[in-house]
């Protein structure tokens, strides 16, 4: 149940004009350009582990995901997988259009060598775990929403139990009840010792999910190994991108607040809502003013709609967007999940708040169970400014040390 990419490389010849294939071949003479998408990619997945591939737009990141899946051919190398492989790529890979919802669960069944009696349990899971209607099934899939892609997708790569799964973005499509869904199968999966390479612009999904990452940059292996090393190789690289960008960051990040960033991001009423954030110091309630040190104790008011767990995480963010510090229930030890519906109040304490002088903000998460799945959010919200009144240190924050000797 492993993956293993030997010397893989992947070029495309590229065309001006679709003519000039033909006169290429007529003339002998070349008329196209030679784009490489990948080059030097050589790592193994590991059984029984979750990998995750992180990198921007145009990185090689899906044609990797497709040579891994065996549906693009490298140009060379070679790719060895081992037990039975699914591919959840991008959204409709392998469906037709004009057929049906459950012709095309019957499809991919066959792709999968499923047949006879085992081809009516396969239908049946994936029916029931998309939740998918049945007027919606009879109906061909080109009518289908982007979401209704995904549940069909997702249900019917996954109803086979894979030894290998492999899942590039989809989990961004999709209502929250469903996204939730299909975490807990892919956890589902891991706990059962499946070989998982999971590909995701959200780095806090990565970062929950993944024992080891790969950054993919240029079409090469920027960076490999521990989760959290990568992850953070690659958010300094962003910040570096795009630091050029950061002309007035104070005013950008207020100008999100004022926007309604408080408000949360997901449509509609979230299973468990944020309400408000207040924080507190002597001097009173949401002080527009912090001192370096001093006692501040923040609040954070929700509203769950369900009885099923979930927990809350929060950052100090500066405008830029650069996280000073972020935690969540999920991460003490022996505090169990929150639950019930209704209303909840958390209160956190930082006794001599160790912040130098600059511009801060908060970031409010509810997360589900697993800690994984983002319920609702709200980000850059509460501006504070903190100053250092007499000087003790430099930078963002202050930390303990002892000056042992001076001679």
């Amino acid at each position: 149940m492993t993956i293993h990419f030997e010397g893989i490389e992947k070029t495309y010849m590229v065309y001006a004009r679709p003519q000039d294939r033909l006169w290429e071949w007529l003339a002998r003479r070349q008329r196209h350009r030679v784009h490489v998408a990948l080059t030097g990619v050589d790592f193994e997945v590991r059984s029984g582990e979750t990998f995750g591939l992180i990198g921007e737009n145009g990185a090689g990141k899906s044609t990797l995901l497709k040579i891994a899946a065996g549906t693009i051919r490298p140009t060379q190398g070679r790719v060895q997988r081992q037990g039975r492989v699914a591919a959840l790529l991008e959204l409709g890979a392998g469906f037709h259009p004009e057929e049906s919802g459950q012709d095309n669960i019957r499809f991919m069944a066959a792709l999968h060598g499923v047949q006879g009696d085992a081809m009516e349990e396969f239908v049946a899971r994936t029916v029931e775990f998309s939740e998918l209607s049945s007027e919606t099934l009879a109906r061909p899939v080109k009518t289908y929403s982007s979401g209704m892609f995904m549940r069909l997708a997702f249900a019917s790569a996954t109803a086979i139990d894979p030894d290998v799964l492999i899942v590039d973005e989809a989990l961004s499509v999709g209502d929250l009840h469903f996204q939730k869904k299909s975490l807990d199968r892919i956890l589902g999966l891991r706990e059962r010792g499946a070989t998982i390479l999971f590909c995701s612009h959200n780095l806090y999904q990565v970062r929950s999910l993944c024992q080891r990452a790969a950054w993919i940059h240029g079409g090469r292996i920027a960076a490999i190994g521990n989760t959290e090393d990568v992850v953070t190789a690659y958010e300094a690289h962003e910040r570096r991108r795009y630091a050029h960008l950061r002309s007035d960051p104070v005013q950008s990040a207020q100008a999100t607040v004022s926007a309604g960033a408080d408000t949360g991001a997901s449509a509609g009423t979230p299973l468990v809502k944020i309400v408000r954030l207040t924080t507190e110091t002597a001097d009173g309630i949401n002080p527009a003013q912090v001192d370096s040190f001093q006692d501040l104790t923040v609040e954070i008011e929700l509203e769950a709609y369900t009885d099923a767990k979930f927990h809350v995480g929060f950052f100090i963010v500066r405008p830029d967007r650069d996280n000073v510090f972020g935690t969540s229930s999920q991460l003490r030890d022996g505090m169990p999940p929150l639950s019930g519906a209704g209303q909840h109040r958390l209160r956190v304490k930082f006794p001599r708040l160790p912040l130098l002088s600059g511009e801060y903000l908060w970031s409010v998460y509810t997360l589900d169970d697993s800690g994984i799945q983002v319920l609702d959010m709200a980000e850059l919200i509460q501006p504070f400014t903190v100053l250092n009144p007499k000087g003790q240190g430099f930078g963002l924050v202050a930390l303990n040390h002892e000056w042992l000797s001076v001679t």
